[in-house]
């Protein structure tokens, strides 16, 4: 068999069709070695260890769900498009929801999403602190319904989700139009 062509970047690139393949937790330096066909040492390298792989796949798939979302969304345009990198990607989609190095949660890929995450609020008068509590709730309400959904949590029913996602949107709308600064801090 040829030597693979390794680099930090072909080695991102075959951990995220191992994680599309099998599911994040099956991420190891040594499954991405069988993958690549070479011994897991080589694969030292050109990356530090299973921590900054973790961290190259998520800055990729932060990249292509910015990609996704687009420039300037509402609320609604970004949660719809999560939603749709959800269905379409759902292993790579799952890889969000992993523990994120604090220097990747700081990095470009991360703050690309961050930023398109509060653009979407920008319909809704906010002061900068509360826009913390904003996106927070936001991104809650959007990542939690993606997880339940995709764990099949509603299938027990035969009406479709979709009637479903479009009230919580629109509930999450009603909130942040409603949104106080009242009660504790």
């Amino acid at each position: 068999m040829p030597r693979a062509n390794l680099s930090p970047d072909a080695l991102t690139r075959a951990a995220l069709d191992l994680v599309d393949a099998d599911g994040p937790d099956a991420l190891s330096m040594s499954a991405l070695a069988r993958r690549v066909g070479v011994q897991t040492a080589s694969l030292y390298a050109h990356v530090r260890d299973l921590a900054a792989l973790r961290s190259a796949v998520q800055a990729a798939v932060f990249h292509e769900l910015a990609d996704t979302i687009g420039d300037a969304p509402t609320l609604r345009e970004l949660a719809n498009a999560q939603s749709a990198y959800a269905a379409a990607r759902p292993a790579r989609w799952a890889m969000i929801s992993q523990p994120v190095e604090r220097n990747e949660i700081t990095g470009p890929a991360a703050s690309r999403i961050s930023a398109l995450v509060v653009g979407s609020l920008a319909d809704y008068a906010l002061t900068a602190t509360e826009t913390v509590h904003a996106v927070r709730f936001a991104s809650a309400t959007v990542a939690g319904y993606l997880a339940l959904e995709s764990a099949e949590s509603f299938a027990h029913r035969d009406e479709t989700t979709d009637a479903s996602w479009n009230r919580a949107l629109d509930a999450l709308d009603r909130a942040l139009r409603t949104w106080t600064t009242k009660g504790p801090a």
